[in-house]
């Protein structure tokens, strides 16, 4: 009741336009954003960095959820913190809020929490890890794996490479955050996964706790459908053909293949989830953010420490 669209324009004149663009437009934002994830470039240009990603996402998908139930969050939103502070900020978010069925409250608390402290690392990162990290590799490394959004990432390592000259370290934090977004094809349909099963078996305990009859199990196709939204299988999809591409196509035709994906992951998405997230915006109350108290930041902050705690370690032992 107390949206903006309510106080700007009657709610019936402007609810389906909202309602398409938190719905389609996001799910095709976010088939779009698959175009510019190319796991052919992972291994050409990734692998340097892919240790410090693997250990650093692999603490946060794992100890985050844990932060989140022992806070007593939502599960949908320590979800959405986990994969927002884990692989990519605000696009994470936005690929998996519709995946879970989180709400707007949800999705509004995750997305002011990662641009947050995103933003408190893109301006202290840059000079915390000239003191503490020995050369320009490790620095790229943990700017990559530090901050939650690409476009935090790169504006930090450029505040970097402007301060202290150092190319390096530029060229290691793109390359570490591009392999980072990589994990987006994994995650969300794993995250996914994780939420449809423990909704399944909540429903299981409550079946059993109101009737002795056993609920019928779900395989197959069936559980195949409910755990797995088709925008993911055209996430995936897209992501194999721009993989595909890279991987099979003569000079004649790759640059232009390339023009075409990279035209789609990045200026198609970008609009496409602007548009989704004004929508959000707009159907979400700020009563509805009253209450919220200081633990979902508790654990966005806790979250920050461990992904970026884990990074740095590996990459110190590596570069």
């Amino acid at each position: 009741k107390n949206s903006p669209v309510n106080k700007l324009l009657p709610e019936p004149l402007v609810r389906p336009g909202v309602q398409f663009s938190t719905k389609t437009i996001l799910q095709g934002g976010i088939v779009c954003v698959a175009a510019k994830l190319s796991f052919v470039e992972l291994l050409t240009t990734g692998s340097a960095g892919l240790p410090v990603v693997l250990a650093s996402v692999g603490a946060g998908l794992t100890l985050i959820p844990m932060y989140g139930r022992l806070a007593g969050l939502p599960k949908e939103m320590s979800l959405l913190l986990t994969a927002g502070t884990s692989i990519c900020g605000v696009t994470a978010i936005t690929a998996l809020a519709p995946a879970i069925k989180a709400s707007n409250r949800d999705i509004a608390v995750a997305v002011a929490n990662t641009v947050a402290f995103g933003t408190v690392g893109m301006l202290c990162y840059p000079y915390l890890f000239n003191v503490l990290c020995t050369s320009s590799e490790q620095v790229g490394m943990c700017l990559g794996v530090g901050i939650h959004d690409t476009s935090q990432v790169l504006g930090s390592a450029m505040s970097y490479k402007e301060t202290f000259s150092d190319d390096v370290a530029l060229s290691y934090a793109a390359i570490t955050k591009l392999t980072r977004n990589l994990g987006l094809a994994f995650a969300i349909p794993g995250l996914t996964y994780v939420h449809a099963m423990n909704h399944h078996q909540t429903n299981e305990e409550q079946i059993k706790n109101e009737s002795s009859t056993k609920p019928a199990t779900i395989s197959g196709l069936n559980t195949f459908q409910k755990f797995v939204p088709p925008f993911l299988v055209a996430f995936v999809g897209m992501s194999c053909l721009r993989s595909t591409g890279d991987l099979v196509l003569g000079k004649d035709y790759y640059d232009l293949f390339q023009q075409t994906m990279n035209l789609v992951g990045n200026d198609c998405s970008k609009y496409a989830l602007g548009t989704a997230m004004a929508g959000v915006g707009l159907s979400t109350s700020v009563s509805s953010l009253q209450g919220v108290g200081w633990k979902p930041f508790a654990v966005g902050a806790a979250g920050a420490l461990t992904v970026g705690g884990a990074g740095f370690a590996v990459a110190s032992m590596i570069a």
